[in-house]
């Protein structure tokens, strides 16, 4: 119907997409389980009607966009896309500058039959002014010889002539010719109105012996053959008075008069408008995408206009078109029902008047759904009941999820889970995007009964597959399609399971993917999915101390996919022995013989953990968004969140455990000035050391982003304190009261130095010497008295002694 240079703005204009360009938006189900877990099982409209229909061929469509076709000066892709030699390609373009058809043929001798027959007529047709050669011409520019009525029967005669040859000697443009015999009746039809349904039948006899010589081996490199089930299709759609309003181009309507609600769509015969459909779907069915996109305007104008829309409902197959037109652009939401889409009133209205028709044999899963989506619920249950396959086993979880009955809609998930064919089955009846959501489904359900690890399984496996479940094929990629989902299972695995729990699942099914060569290219690739997983195992195993296990679990070495969609500073960051460095600097400040040394090794940790904290324990989603590198927080849940329905109340315990302390974005900060903080409380206070670790640690809570330590709103709504501003006041307020002068105070938090621990060790030693000699000084006399005194206790004794034992001995 449309040409795809036609559709290209129109498509942009009326399809949507479901993340805008700029950062990544995921898509959680977790955000609202009610909605997820109660919304209306769905396919997107393109899946649909392209599965409507199994054809029992294999012809194929060409439609290529503009910037997809060869180039001009690639003669050899041009010379395949057009099924001949580079010789023949030569000729016939020399050959396509003759005057007329009968100079081509006699200049073409030598070329096979059909060729020469078929540039003839091509010559000819382009003659006539209406196509100027659009759509048959080789790629780059051709001549327009302007409008020559006369030449029209010409070419026909010529295109005839290629059809009248023996099949065997017509094979490489027979296809061709019966295509554009059809189109130059098209035309006639269009300019002799009086004897429009004569030129109209036979221009739908050759569209169908096109596809018929494809079927039986003819060459059909541009995808003629499913294109003509659109040529023909656009037969039916006329009018029997052209509208004076513009809308039509001779009794044919415009395709723009489908979008834009134009009069001359509204005017065609209801038999005719089926016809169309049926034609359009047969090239849907065939992989086409101008098939698809017909049938979405044709069925959207329907929706405008009631009277068209009751043939298609009487009809079967144009049924299930306005079926799924109508679950795929209207919402579970009535509230929501933007520009676009439909209400639930008027889908309750279309739900009535197909019931009238009575049950349908075909699609029933689908008006089950519909009607799901509209509150009839019997219905829903009567139709699902009455259906086979996934989507009507999906519907009954769905309505058991309504009941409240969670054991049933678990079988039923089990149960349509293990019932999905292959995605690109001619049986497949769910779109591969739903079958992740179902999945993901699956881990929502899951979740709400208590069943942890199950529902890690469930979200782990969607978060690989991708998807959106009903997308029209126009869902922007990220990541290889390998993130969708994944911040709800990352939910899960950060916040709901234990730390064991979590690590035997990664143990179990989480293998780390091969790290690949290092070079400019792969800085631009995302770390898959499971090693991320892997990646926040490592991070949450070094926020419980468990430093030497977490150590396998963080990426390979210079693994150069460690540098997209994370803040690392450095490409050859070795994160591993970043990890190890801190588990040593943490172990040491314990450990060291002296305070200074536990002290060093302490500011040692506190450096480390503010500049790669992220990298080496901040948190996936709330507070740090290591997911995003920090740059967004867009990901995760907060305690609110977890209020709605299908939330146990175990998890919300689960989810108060793994908190961050401090529960603050960048936490790692915090922790870093900790550290920072315990070193300070071991060296001594007037050395430079300890004012150069406070004022660092200052700095570290100075620098950053102006939010990063915003405290929420307290109950009047009045932003509470700012914890970073108060970690800075004390900092600097315990530099005043403790510290020594330095000369770079007066920048203090700003223009630091690096704190001189060997000075503060030889200050500790030289107070320690201090503190002897003034001992001495002050307690000596009294040491002195003491000693005489003991030592006049010891005479007397020993005189005593003695005395005694000569009493008795006498």
């Amino acid at each position: 119907m449309w040409k795809a240079k036609s559709l290209i703005g129109s498509c942009i204009a009326l399809a949507g997409v479901a993340w805008a360009c700029g950062p990544w938006f995921p898509n959680q189900l977790l955000d609202n389980r009610e909605a997820t877990l109660k919304g209306t099982p769905r396919n997107g409209f393109a899946f649909e009607v392209a599965h409507l229909i199994r054809p029992d061929d294999a012809l194929k469509p060409n439609e290529l966009k503009p910037w997809q076709r060869p180039a001009d000066d690639d003669k050899e892709a041009i010379a395949q896309l057009h099924g001949l030699s580079l010789d023949e390609l030569e000729r016939v373009a020399a050959l396509r500058l003759a005057d007329d058809g009968i100079t081509v043929y006699e200049k073409s001798e030598g070329l096979p039959e059909d060729l020469r027959w078929y540039t003839a007529a091509v010559v000819d047709y382009a003659r006539t002014g209406d196509e100027c050669g659009a759509g048959i011409a080789l790629v780059g520019d051709h001549p327009c010889h302007g409008r020559d009525p006369a030449a029209m029967q010409q070419a026909i005669e010529e295109f005839e002539q290629v059809l009248a040859l023996p099949p065997e000697q017509a094979m490489r443009r027979s296809v061709w010719a019966a295509y554009m015999l059809g189109r130059a009746h098209t035309d006639l039809a269009r300019r002799d109105i009086a004897n429009f349904a004569h030129h109209a039948g036979i221009a739908a006899q050759a569209y169908q012996v096109a596809r018929d010589r494809a079927r039986a081996g003819a060459s059909d490199p541009q995808g003629l053959a499913v294109a003509s089930y659109g040529e023909e299709a656009r037969l039916h759609l006329h009018v029997r008075t052209p509208v004076a309003d513009g809308s039509s181009d001779g009794p044919f309507c415009r395709w723009q008069g489908f979008i834009a609600n134009w009069s001359c769509p509204g005017a065609i015969a209801g038999e005719n408008y089926v016809a169309a459909m049926h034609l359009y779907a047969e090239q849907a069915a065939r992989g086409s995408n101008s098939g698809v996109q017909s049938l979405r305007f044709l069925t959207g104008y329907a929706f405008a206009h009631p009277a068209l829309l009751q043939p298609l409902i009487a009809d079967p197959l144009a049924q299930r078109i306005v079926v799924a037109y109508a679950l795929a652009y209207s919402t579970d939401d009535d509230d929501d029902a933007g520009a676009g889409r439909f209400r639930h009133a008027h889908l309750a209205t279309l739900v009535d008047a197909i019931e009238q028709q009575g049950v349908p044999v075909a699609g029933g899963d689908r008006l089950a759904a519909l009607a799901y989506r509209v509150g009839r619920y019997n219905l829903a249950e009567m139709l699902a009941a009455k259906s086979k396959g996934p989507l009507a086993v999906w519907v009954r979880a769905k309505l058991a999820l309504q009941r409240g009955d969670l054991a049933a809609a678990a079988e039923a998930y089990a149960t349509v889970s293990a019932a999905f064919p292959q995605a690109d089955s001619a049986s497949a009846v769910i779109s591969p995007g739903n079958e992740h959501l179902l999945t993901g489904e699956r881990g929502v359900l899951a979740l709400a009964r208590g069943e942890y690890l199950e529902a890690m399984q469930s979200l782990y496996t969607a978060a690989l597959a991708g998807g959106d479940g009903a997308g029209d094929g126009l869902v922007i990629a990220l990541n290889d399609g390998d993130y969708d989902y994944a911040a709800d299972a990352s939910y899960v695995a950060e916040r709901v399971l234990t730390l064991d729990e979590l690590k035997s699942f990664v143990d179990d099914q989480v293998k780390a993917t091969p790290a690949p060569e290092a070079n400019s290219e792969n800085y631009y690739s995302a770390l898959p999915y499971r090693d991320r997983l892997r990646w926040l195992l490592a991070r949450r195993l070094l926020r419980a101390g468990h430093y030497r296990e977490a150590l396998p679990y963080f990426p390979a070495t210079a693994d150069p996919r460690t540098g997209f969609g994370m803040s690392l500073k450095e490409p050859e960051l070795d994160l591993r022995e970043q990890a190890r460095a801190y588990a040593e600097a943490v172990d040491k400040s314990r450990s060291a013989w002296t305070d200074i040394g536990k002290a060093e090794a302490m500011y040692a940790a506190a450096v480390i953990a503010r500049r790669y904290g992220m990298e080496l324990m901040g948190f996936e989603q709330s507070p740090d968004y290591a997911d995003t590198g920090g740059n967004i927080g867009i990901s995760g849940h907060s305690a609110d969140d977890l209020k709605g329905m299908f939330v146990t109340e175990e998890e919300r315990q689960r989810f108060n455990a793994s908190i961050a302390r401090p529960d603050l974005r960048f936490h790692y900060r915090f922790v870093a000035v900790d550290h920072a903080s315990a070193a300070a409380d071991l060296l001594p206070s007037h050395s430079q050391a300890f004012a150069a670790v406070l004022c660092k640690a200052t700095g570290w809570m100075m620098n950053g982003p102006p939010d990063y330590a915003h405290t929420p709103y307290d109950s009047s709504g009045k932003p509470g304190p700012d914890e970073r501003a108060k970690r800075v006041r004390a900092l600097y307020a315990r530099y005043v009261e403790q510290g020594p002068y330095v000369v770079w105070a007066a920048d203090f938090g700003r223009n630091c130095q690096d704190p001189d621990f060997d000075s503060a060790r030889k200050l500790r030693q030289a107070e320690r010497i201090i503190a002897f000699k003034h001992a001495i000084r002050d307690y000596l006399p009294y040491g002195m008295g003491a000693f005489i005194l003991f030592g006049v206790g010891v005479i007397i004794f020993a005189i005593r002694r003695r005395l005694r034992n000569l009493l008795y001995s006498g």
